[in-house]
């Protein structure tokens, strides 16, 4: 089934006049697909990075920035948008648009297999994972891809009628598909990236892509109890597929408390796994046995070490508020929080009443730019526990040092992204861990 994979994937980009837009992760595996598996075809690459380009050494790329590439965007008959290019703010016609595509949704066309995709505001890395592990341990040939990591094409050499792809698809990933995976997950929606889709409308429409193109065959499973999402469910055209509340039939067969990780929220997210488990077909003794052996994610709710009586726990992956509340209900005797990251004007105020009933919290430690608007309207709240604005990571630590008490824990929980500052959650939750290990050195 490979070679009828790669066959359909080239007669779909034979002959179009082809342009590849960033050179992101999808990118580049788009960029060594098309080297590899069509040897005679010329093709176009853009980015805004000009040193991106400069690496592209092959006679078949013709290389333009992406100035260049708007200004004559309308003469390529195929446009591969990475992911991390945004497009809400340019204004394209129709007739541009419809010749946008992303790697997601070519992979989704073609995949010989069963293909599992999962979106939400939160939750996806750990439910798109927690499906994989449940799978390979229940004995099913499983692959994990999409924005976890891994470019849906790296999938490419496993494609076969029996093998499943565990898709994690972001918004962006989402915004230009038009192909929808066999069974779908949409786990909760939040306020998120409205700096890239621009409303929050605009970033639901996208993520409702992930069952928008579903055939009435094929399984929509949410979350009714998430308000946001069920409101946005009932404003717009039913899903086409057949809808599976995550808390029907099926939830007392498996036995969730053996899940190896801790939280409510990880308890919703190994129901939404178990669910597609059961669908298809693996017992659900089975599955609890899988849930017992699964151990989480780096940087969601990750220990890192105890340093002289306070244990450090790292949730750089928190990247909304939701998160951060739902980690300091997981994590046992948080007594400190260190917040804050970038600030794309997302509304506080739920977020911030919500930390003042927090009884066990003593010490808040506030890193630009969101810790400083959150210490802000803490102290018009009246909340009287400690509260330090930090410049770095690194003051925050050695406060959260100085201020936790032994025998409790330091939650960094940043409910923001990281790109103010750092590449990604990735880089900024290792910088965290390091300067933990320093303590426990010194």
């Amino acid at each position: 089934m490979l070679f009828s994979m790669i066959d359909s994937l080239r007669h779909f980009f034979s002959g179009k006049k082809t342009v590849l837009w960033g050179l992101g992760a999808e990118g580049k595996a788009t960029v060594e697909f098309l080297l590899n598996s069509i040897p005679g075809t010329l093709f176009t690459v853009s980015d805004r990075d000009p040193q991106a380009l400069q690496s592209l050494d092959d006679p078949r790329i013709i290389k333009i920035e992406e100035k260049e590439l708007l200004r004559q965007i309308d003469r390529f008959e195929l446009i591969v948008k990475s992911p991390g290019v945004r497009t809400a703010h340019l204004g394209f016609d129709p007739s541009i648009k419809e010749k946008i595509v992303s790697q997601a949704d070519i992979f989704l066309s073609f995949w010989p297999g069963k293909t599992v995709g999962v979106t939400g505001s939160k939750g996806k890395s750990t439910t798109s994972s927690l499906i994989y592990h449940l799978l390979k341990e229940g004995g099913f040939k499983a692959y994990l891809g999409g924005n976890i990591g891994i470019p849906p094409f790296h999938l490419l050499p496993f494609a076969d009628e029996k093998a499943i792809a565990v898709l994690e698809l972001s918004s962006y990933q989402l915004e230009y598909c038009k192909h929808s995976p066999a069974i779908a997950l949409w786990l909760n929606l939040f306020h998120e990236h409205l700096n890239y889709h621009g409303s929050f409308e605009a970033y639901a429409q996208a993520k409702s892509h992930i069952g928008r193109f579903q055939s009435p065959k094929d399984y929509f499973i949410y979350d009714p109890g998430d308000q946001a999402l069920e409101l946005f469910l009932l404003s717009q055209e039913k899903m086409p597929g057949i809808p599976l509340p995550v808390e029907g039939k099926g939830r007392s067969q498996v036995d969730l408390s053996r899940l190896g990780i801790p939280g409510r929220h990880n308890k919703k997210n190994a129901l939404f796994a178990a669910r597609v488990a059961l669908l298809l077909g693996m017992p659900a003794e089975a599955i609890s046995e899988a849930l017992s052996s699964f151990r989480g994610l780096p940087h969601r709710l990750e220990y890192v070490a105890t340093v002289g009586g306070i244990s450090y726990y790292n949730d750089s992956i928190s990247t909304v508020p939701e998160a951060t509340l739902a980690g300091i209900e997981a994590i046992p005797s948080v007594r400190t929080l260190i917040v804050g990251g970038q600030d794309r004007g997302v509304d506080l105020g739920l977020f911030c009443a919500r930390l003042c009933t927090v009884q066990e919290l003593e010490t808040l430690i506030l890193l630009p730019e969101t810790g400083w608007r959150i210490g802000f309207l803490l102290k018009e709240m009246g909340f009287k526990k400690n509260l330090f604005l930090v410049k770095s990571l690194e003051e925050a630590v050695e406060l959260a040092g100085r201020y936790t008490p032994k025998g409790y824990s330091c939650l960094f929980s940043p409910a923001a992204p990281s790109y103010h500052l750092y590449l990604n959650f990735e880089k900024r939750g290792e910088h965290f861990k390091s300067l933990v290990l320093q303590l426990k050195q010194s």
